[in-house]
């Protein structure tokens, strides 16, 4: 309501209003005149209004506003006179304790918080972008926490459906834990135990198709027994699985498959050839879901190659495949599992293994590190690692939120104050700020999913998922997630808002419309804990990025025992392997060629046969074991230390490395025999290697030296790496010009072995610097409140001679303080954490106190530029501007 208005309700005309000039004290009476009108004032709560209002006015002239402005902007402040009056009205009517709101006054509140969002745009925009960075983070790792979590739930007996996996016992080392079995388990287990009631053993097997005389490799095929189809969810799209065991030669392709090989026919009945043999497709099933631990392209039967081979389906020596169990519904675990703990042991004598039962559900994110693990697995501690992380960021953001309420709370003292003299209840004072913070909340929300979409794509890259808002909101439970977005704006609007409303509504009006208005210091103290613990928070990712990037850095730089860089493989048919090595040798830029039968990182094969002189025959020792020919040390580049190199005509020999040495205890192992598959001389002894994850330590190797080799690899010249394909692809024409030319890099590979840290080491850093700004932003608008509350007592100093770079350290003095506090809380829980994650490292960096002070560094100094701009600004201002309405 304007000063015209006033005037015109008061029965003035035009004419009057254009006579007359501002009269700042007609123009208040006027206004108490409207008050008066409303039999719900009292005079004495109308007085204490006059009172508030002459207060807020002289504090806008103060400002610089001239008094008719200042009058105009006071009274809007205030709100409809009407609203109030109704508010006032209801609260002097007895009402129960659940009737304080209604339409018209949830109305008002609503404008008032309107209101109060455009007058204080700064700190409105602080809250609105801080609560919408921490929810567009907690979205997302929503999103991907949830996908984690969901692996193998699709399958309909999901709780009845077990793995069987290994505890190995070996002497003088610890539980080796596998995940491969036997043959002979899973029909024994079914034969032998009630409870079993189906089983399947799963294969993976790669092999060569031929379509029109053309051969090509297919990847991650599968070997499986009937029953697979009964205990896995896998969707059927067409033709049939039931005659699955009955004909051997059955092939069934997922759908990109079948797509591949018939285009837009009907597979069903049609023949491949596979590995040379003609295989009939019987179905085509759906791809495999993303959130399936089992990864496959295409399903033959196992009962084949044990039909080709009976020996291989009694064998109880050798761990070659995956034991799934379906129990009957209600089957108690531990009690199956303390039966089934020895039945290796019982089927063959002279077992180290006992056997247990994974729950189904439990393979992706299983803590067990077990050797031969399927490729699609997950990590449970970057799961709650990010949990934490969006925690703590949904927390920094509340601070924020938290912060600026509370130390906004002198502007809204004297509207809380009036209120309660006009009869405004605690609980309706409570219900308005809450209903602020949610709203605030609720745009916040919406914003960020606007965020969220806008990022999902460079998320998918980054997290290798192919999360798709449309498609999220097609699966019918778009309900249910949009349920879950609002219920999650509610709660941090109420936890964000609880404590400014409790201290808000707390407040005694005698205290607040006087013109010694309350003192923000009165919730300072719970500010600077707040402040204390956000930039706790953010140190401790600062500490857990530059740990993650320092660990990364030592892997990718670390000593393997062989060079990886510059180095091409190809899977090679070993009968014509060494005509294709001596091929590519002679070409240019080629540095050497070797072939090996496992790949130098994949070194899964092992044996508990080897004997040598000495061997203590009553313990049972585990051994890795893999074969090369004699090229393979110098194309590696790889280290003898004792003894020497394979030569071509050895026909006999062997090699072992640093750990098996000492395992076997002989000082001098070269020219000694050993039993490896036959009787074989010890030539030499070669430097350790790592032939698995750097996770894992260095174990005792033996090295055959063999010709029927299927993997070569190929070391190239750094000048010619954009001709290697062209080069290598040319010679495997030559010689194998039917089959498909498939390759990989061992950099490329050794990347890939660590992708998981690599993507830890992208996200924390970009949630710590995201964690920074929003405190940043929070900390921002502290330090301009805090100006403008010391900015009389900044000029009183500089008229008494206070210099610049003094009034800077005295703003900045408190701040600078409740970061090194927060440093002395985050660096022990940084340290901790960082801890834990380091163990799963066998090779890792030492905690050294350079992170810490590198860390507290980087908080200092954004804490610094953070409060500088403002503090100077008010340092510099003139005093003259300051005091003058002193």
């Amino acid at each position: 309501m304007d000063t015209g208005q006033l005037i015109a309700r008061a029965g003035l005309g035009n004419s009057a209003i254009e006579m007359s000039s501002f009269n700042l004290e007609r123009s208040i009476k006027l206004w108490l005149k409207e008050f008066r009108k409303h039999r719900a004032f009292h005079e004495g709560a109308i007085r204490e209004m006059e009172l508030h209002l002459r207060d807020h006015i002289d504090d806008l002239i103060a400002d610089g506003k001239s008094e008719e402005a200042a009058f105009n902007h006071a009274v809007e402040q205030f709100g409809d006179i009407k609203p109030m009056a109704q508010e006032a009205y209801r609260s002097q009517r007895p009402i129960s304790n659940n009737q304080f709101i209604n339409t018209t006054m949830l109305k008002n509140y609503l404008k008032i918080a309107f209101r109060n969002f455009v007058k204080h745009k700064f700190y409105s925009f602080v809250n609105v972008f801080g609560l919408t960075a921490g929810l567009s983070i907690v979205l997302l790792i929503g999103l991907f926490v949830n996908d984690e979590l969901s692996f193998d739930e699709f399958h309909e007996h999901k709780n009845e459906l077990y793995r069987v996996v290994e505890n190995q016992y070996y002497a003088g080392e610890p539980v080796f834990p596998v995940a491969v079995t036997p043959y002979a388990l899973g029909p024994s287990l079914k034969t032998d135990y009630p409870e079993v009631e189906k089983f399947t053993r799963i294969v993976f097997e790669d092999f060569i198709f031929e379509q029109d005389g053309r051969e090509i490799i297919e990847y991650d095929g599968i070997r499986v027994d009937e029953d697979f189809f009964d205990m896995f969810s896998f969707e059927v799209l067409t033709g049939s699985v039931k005659d699955f065991k009955a004909n051997l030669n059955t092939l069934i392709l997922t759908e990109t498959l079948a797509k591949k090989y018939f285009t837009d026919q009907n597979p069903i009945g049609k023949g491949l050839k596979l590995d040379g043999e003609e295989f009939i497709v019987s179905a085509v099933i759906a791809d495999v879901p993303k959130n399936s631990h089992l990864d496959f392209y295409y399903i033959v039967n196992i009962e084949k190659i044990i039909s080709e081979d009976p020996e291989r389906g009694s064998n109880w020596d050798s761990n070659t495949l995956y034991t799934y169990v379906q129990l009957g519904e209600g089957t108690n675990l531990e009690h199956i599992n303390d039966k089934v703990i020895g039945h290796i042991k019982k089927n063959n004598e002279g077992s180290v293994v006992d056997i247990y039962l994974q729950p189904l559900t439990d393979i992706y994110l299983g803590t067990v590190d077990f050797v031969v693990e399927v490729q699609r697995k997950g990590t449970l501690l970057y799961v709650q690692t990010f949990s934490v992380v969006a925690i703590f960021i949904l927390i920094i953001s509340c601070i924020n939120f938290m912060n600026l309420s509370t130390a906004k709370s002198e502007k809204r003292a004297k509207e809380v104050g009036l209120r309660k003299t006009i009869g405004a209840r605690k609980e309706q004072l409570i219900f308005q700020f809450l209903s602020e913070s949610v709203l605030l909340s609720i745009i916040a929300v919406m914003l960020s999913i606007g965020v969220v979409a806008l990022l999902l794509p460079t998320f998918n890259a980054l997290t290798n998922k192919e999360f798709d808002l449309v498609a999220i909101a097609q699966d019918g439970s778009v309900g249910l997630i949009l349920l879950g977005i609002f219920g999650v704006a509610f709660f941090t609007g109420i936890v964000s808002g609880s404590y400014p409303a409790l201290f808000l509504s707390s407040i005694k009006p005698i205290l607040t419309l006087n013109t010694q208005s309350i003192s923000v210091k009165q919730g300072a103290g719970f500010r600077k804990v707040l402040v204390v613990f956000q930039f706790a928070i953010s140190v401790i990712l600062i500490i857990g990025t530059l740990t993650v990037y320092k660990q990364l850095s030592f892997i990718q730089g670390a000593d393997l025992g062989y060079d990886r860089d510059n180095t091409m493989y190809l899977p090679v048919d070993p009968a014509k392997a060494q005509l294709f090595a001596d091929e590519v040798r002679n070409q240019p830029g080629i540095v050497g060629v070797g072939v090996s039968n496992r790949h130098p990182n994949r070194v899964y094969s092992s044996s508990a046969g080897f004997n040598w002189p000495g061997k203590n025959q009553d313990e049972t020792v585990l051994i890795h074991f893999m074969g090369m020919d004699h090229n393979y040390v110098k194309t590696m580049d790889m280290t003898i230390l004792e003894g020497r190199d394979f030569l071509y005509t050895d026909t006999a020999a062997v090699l072992i490395n640093e750990k098996a040495k000492a395992l076997m205890g002989m000082d001098d192992p070269v020219g000694k025999t050993m039993s490896a598959y036959g009787d074989r001389r010890i030539v030499g002894v070669i430097k350790d290697f790592n032939f698995k994850s750097i996770h894992t330590e260095i174990e005792p190797l033996v090295i055959l030296h063999r010709k029927d080799l299927g993997l070569a690899l190929i070391k190239y010249e750094d000048a010619y790496a954009g001709d290697v394909i062209k080069t290598v692809e040319k010679k495997w024409g030559e010689v194998f010009p039917s089959k498909s030319f498939n390759y990989g890099f061992l950099e490329q590979d050794f990347s890939e072995l660590y992708v998981a840290e690599e993507r830890t080491k992208k996200l924390s850093t970009y949630f710590a610097v995201l964690a920074i700004i929003i405190s940043c932003m929070g900390l921002f608008g502290l330090v301009s409140y805090a100006v403008e509350q010391r900015k009389k007592e900044v000029g009183i100093r500089k008229v008494l001679g206070a210099s610049v770079a003094k009034l800077f350290l005295l703003m900045t003095n408190d701040f600078a303080k409740l970061v090194l506090i927060s440093l002395a809380v985050s660096i022990p829980v940084g340290r901790y954490a960082m801890s834990l994650w380091l163990e799963g490292f066998a090779y890792r960096i030492e905690l050294s106190a350079e992170t810490y002070i590198l860390s507290g560094l980087i908080a200092l100094a954004i804490t610094i530029l953070t409060v500088s701009y403002q503090s100077i600004r008010a340092a510099t201002n003139n005093p003259v501007t300051t005091l003058r309405n002193e």
